[in-house]
């Protein structure tokens, strides 16, 4: 398991590098490594909160899809190709800043442009909780942090329903 960088490491705040193909073995074992690291932890992971600088997150679906076979997200070079107009509030925690929940606006649904392990291009479109998530991991490739926002900070006492918070 890899240990997470926290808040305020710079790193956070970086935009993180390409990523070029075909894979090299150092970053295959980053990603063999991410997915360990995100299964035992939470539910989506960015390469730059486990120290390292490239275009890499990953979406563990296993972890809220409970009871449905759900396949999991490699995303690498991820870019945004569209952002509904209608914004939805959920509630964010972040694994990079331990104990924090934030209420965050976000675009109601994505479309995403990612390449798989291989370099082939894909596309994705996206809604409610899977759109939050792909946003919130992509937003850590861009530098952004989810406190910097503009939401509302939640107290953890105050939290109806830990199972709903994106981390």
């Amino acid at each position: 398991m890899l240990k997470i960088i926290t808040y305020p490491n710079p790193i956070l705040e970086q935009v993180a590098q390409d990523v070029t193909f075909p894979l090299d073995n150092v970053t295959k074992t980053l990603i063999k490594n991410m997915w360990a690291t995100v299964k035992e932890l939470g539910v989506g992971l960015a390469a730059p909160q486990v120290g390292i600088s490239k275009r890499i997150c990953l979406i563990h679906l296993a972890n809220v899809e409970k009871g449905k076979s759900a396949k999991d997200l490699l995303l690498i070079n991820p870019i945004i190709i569209f952002n509904s107009k209608i914004e939805a509030q959920m509630i964010e925690g972040c694994l990079s800043f331990p104990d924090e929940f934030w209420k965050i606006w976000r675009p109601a649904n994505i479309e995403i442009e990612y390449q798989d392990e291989r370099g082939n291009l894909k596309k994705l479109r996206a809604s409610k909780w899977l759109s939050r998530v792909i946003q919130h991991e992509t937003d850590h490739l861009e530098g952004k942090i989810f406190i910097k926002k503009g939401g509302e900070k939640i107290e953890e006492k105050d939290l109806q329903n830990k199972d709903e918070i994106i981390d």
